[in-house]
């Protein structure tokens, strides 16, 4: 059972805070959430603009929302699918966050935006530009993050220096996690989202979801913040609190 936590001191009137107690449960509920915004944001406005994460718990939303894309594809037309970071590898690479997508989706209307890979562009910046340039004035109406160890979301890194750049899309040459190419959001469009959600779940990320309930500036999610809605979803795991 999830507990809404939105009343703890010091923490933010603007981010909500959900706590689930492990991990399968946050998967499951997130899944089952996603499901239920997409449908309602379809049913009225017919479009619905979606970025994914990458990661063990975007991957896991990835592979349960492809299962129910495949199984009830009637419900779906309309879902347009972009994916918030992407690493600059191989279109077959299993670490392309949009792999589990790109395998196994088999709903022809749905729309996938993927980022080019390096076997169809020269270089990241011309990925870049293309990605640019199907995004257009598009923005979202959900952003799913995963939450690093280290506060980065996306592959916006703590200490470096895009947290304030006014793109969409941008590129990473350095990224301290491998591969080090790859191409992220920016925090701007980001928080253009009509809605946000940050998922994180195990002991790993505990330090980082307090700097976040804290308010702590040094890492980039605690920037994060929604046109509309902000959610911090997480694990009793991932939950620490002094």
């Amino acid at each position: 059972m999830a507990d809404d936590l939105d009343d703890l001191d010091d923490f933010d009137d603007d981010l909500d805070l959900t706590l689930y107690a492990d991990s399968d449960e946050l998967s499951t509920e997130v899944l089952a959430q996603l499901i239920e915004v997409i449908e309602v944001g379809l049913r009225v406005n017919g479009i619905f603009h979606l970025a994914l994460t990458g990661g063990t718990l975007g991957t896991e939303l990835n592979q349960g929302l492809v299962e129910r894309c495949n199984a009830h594809p009637e419900l779906f037309q309309g879902l347009h699918i972009w994916w918030s970071d992407e690493r600059f590898v191989e279109r077959d690479s299993a670490e392309q966050n949009s792999a589990p997508v790109s395998s196994f989706l088999k709903h022809p209307t749905i729309t996938v935006h993927y980022l080019k890979a390096t076997n169809e562009a020269s270089t990241i910046d011309e990925a870049v530009a293309d990605y640019n340039a199907q995004l257009g004035e598009t923005f979202m109406d959900l952003t799913i993050l995963g939450l690093g160890p280290d506060g980065h979301v996306a592959s916006l890194f703590p200490g470096a220096a895009q947290i304030d750049r006014l793109e969409k899309v941008i590129a990473i040459t350095d990224s301290p996690k491998p591969p080090a190419v790859r191409a992220t959001f920016t925090m701007s469009m980001i928080n253009a989202s009509t809605l946000i959600w940050i998922i994180a779940a195990g002991a790993a990320k505990a330090e980082a979801v307090t700097k976040i309930i804290e308010g702590d500036l040094s890492i980039p999610a605690s920037y994060v913040r929604a046109v509309d809605h902000t959610r911090l979803i997480v694990d009793t795991d991932a939950f620490f609190t002094e």
